[in-house]
């Protein structure tokens, strides 16, 4: 090797490298960098040769590789380098070979937007599994089962995506698709970790509407007599949202006029009266006066509840049971005031004419008592418990009378 081949193979050198930085706005082609690092490989090539070293050149030399060097973004941006040297194994001392991009100010929070996206996953995590739980319980159905594999999925997908070595080649390879810079692949991952949280939470946000659907659906089965469907979903609806009163009411009133099961409709009409169901002050003192004897836990629930409702029907329930319950009490004066408030707010309902009856027997007028007797007789149905005993001591009354 001559000094004159140096020169030569330096000039080549010279010549491709800058005809891509000269390319460098104008989106420079694969093989122009294939020129560059080829020529690069015959300077290496003159130089490892025994031949006499041109100070000079080598000079020049080094001032080309430093321009090389500023080029590593363009020529990575253009060229994967990693499949280049995979197909043509160049030698490890081949620096070109083996060019990065430079290290933009922004990678240097590389590791905290790392820390965050596991972060994120974390909290993602713990979310669906809350989320799961909630509607799992009790058995899966449609709704249940797509809301829980559509969240877990994601989850699972994400997570690969930042913590194993195939997940990440993944979400690369998308990166890659997307033409999303590579200094801004940790970004991007934290980003979608991110919104997948938001979106698990908004999910999680949204359970109260999701509870009223199971809700609704379960006052209807109600209604329809499928009793064991209306269970299901009131407690679908109490397991994603425990607040709903709506539901505890319901399920309350399922165990007490259905399922006869007073215990667990006494603990349901008292989660709904701490919800703030109107309707529940009335049915859980009916309990109370009629399976525990809690004549002064009634009072207490039947006052508070008239001073809290407006509605009529059920300020009529309230009165109706303060007099019943004034009555176990043996105090008919206040018993006949609660009752004659009933009487004014629903004519046309027998357990107030009913229970009347009852208290003026109590204070020894058995006439007047008979009158009542007659409209609870009128109006009362046997399909109701509470009424069909009534109407059997009205008839065993006035049966009497004649």
């Amino acid at each position: 090797m001559t000094v004159s081949e140096l020169v030569s193979a330096v000039k080549q050198y010279n010549l491709t490298l800058t005809v891509l930085e000269k390319a460098a706005t104008t989106h420079p082609s694969p093989q122009q960098v294939l020129n560059v690092l080829i020529a690069r490989d015959e300077v290496r090539a003159v130089l490892t040769a025994k031949t006499q070293n041109d100070e000079e050149s080598l000079m020049v030399i080094i001032f080309l590789d430093q321009r090389l060097k500023k080029q590593a973004g363009l020529i990575t941006k253009i060229v994967n380098l990693a499949e280049w040297r995979a197909s043509l194994h160049p030698s490890p001392e081949a620096w070109w070979w083996f060019l990065e991009p430079p290290i933009q100010r922004w990678d240097h929070l590389d590791g905290l937007w790392s820390a965050l996206s596991v972060t994120s996953l974390t909290a993602t995590l713990s979310l669906v599994v809350d989320i799961s739980t909630r509607f799992l319980s009790g058995g899966p159905d449609t709704l249940a089962a797509f809301a829980v594999i559509s969240q877990s999925c994601l989850t699972l997908l994400a997570a690969g995506g930042v913590l194993t070595t195939a997940g990440r080649q993944a979400i690369e390879s998308l990166l890659k698709k997307l033409k999303i810079p590579k200094h801004f692949w940790h970004e991007a991952s934290c980003g979608f970790a991110g919104l997948l949280l938001l979106c698990t939470i908004a999910f999680r946000l949204s359970l109260p509407e999701i509870a009223k659907e199971y809700n609704k659906k379960g006052v209807e089965d109600y209604y329809a007599g499928r009793l064991t469907s209306a269970l299901f979903n009131f407690n679908r609806a109490i397991k994603l949202n425990p607040d709903d009163f709506d539901a505890h009411y319901y399920l309350g009133s399922l165990y007490d006029t259905e399922l006869f099961d007073f215990d667990r409709a006494s603990a349901e009409y008292q989660l709904a009266v701490q919800a703030g169901n109107n309707k529940a002050y009335n049915n859980l003192a009916r309990i109370y006066i009629l399976q525990d004897k809690k004549y002064d836990a009634a009072v207490t629930l039947l006052l508070d509840g008239l001073r809290k409702v407006r509605d009529k029907d059920v300020r009529y329930s309230l009165h109706k049971n303060l007099g019943w319950v004034r009555l176990k009490q043996k105090r008919y004066a206040e018993a006949k005031a609660e009752l004659q408030e009933a009487i004014e707010l629903g004519r046309d309902k027998a357990p107030a004419y009913c229970l009347l009856a009852q208290v003026l027997e109590g204070q020894n007028k058995k006439k007047n008592a008979l009158s009542e007797w007659e409209k609870c007789l009128n109006q009362a149905s046997s399909n109701l418990p509470d009424e069909d005993n009534w109407i059997g001591m009205a008839q065993e009354r006035l049966k009497g009378d004649k």
